[in-house]
């Protein structure tokens, strides 16, 4: 994993993205010395999200195994995740999205 000081990571821009396309590096930015940014490769990102969908089905698996058979309606659901997240769904968005 390289790191690079923000001002840098912008003069080396096209040199970071063929590091991190070719697959060959993380890259981490830094401002003040603080570390506030990663640039990692397409390939990567899928990761992350396919690991973020899996986790998701474990929490929606644990809820169901937790609910003791109790049965909700989707409505429920749909405002219990709204109220959580800060959202706006319904089932009509939903089904049409």
């Amino acid at each position: 994993m390289t790191k690079l000081k923000a001002v840098e990571a912008q003069q080396r821009f096209a040199e970071v993205l063929a590091l991190v396309g070719e697959g060959q590096e993380r890259v981490v930015i830094e401002l003040d010395g603080q570390r506030v940014a990663a640039v990692i490769s397409y390939v990567d990102l899928k990761r992350l999200e396919a690991l973020e969908d899996a986790s998701y089905v474990l929490y929606f698996q644990r809820a169901v195994a937790e609910s003791e058979g109790e049965s909700y309606f989707v409505e429920e659901v749909i405002a219990h995740y709204n109220k959580l997240n800060n959202t706006d769904f319904t089932i009509e968005n939903i089904l049409n999205d």
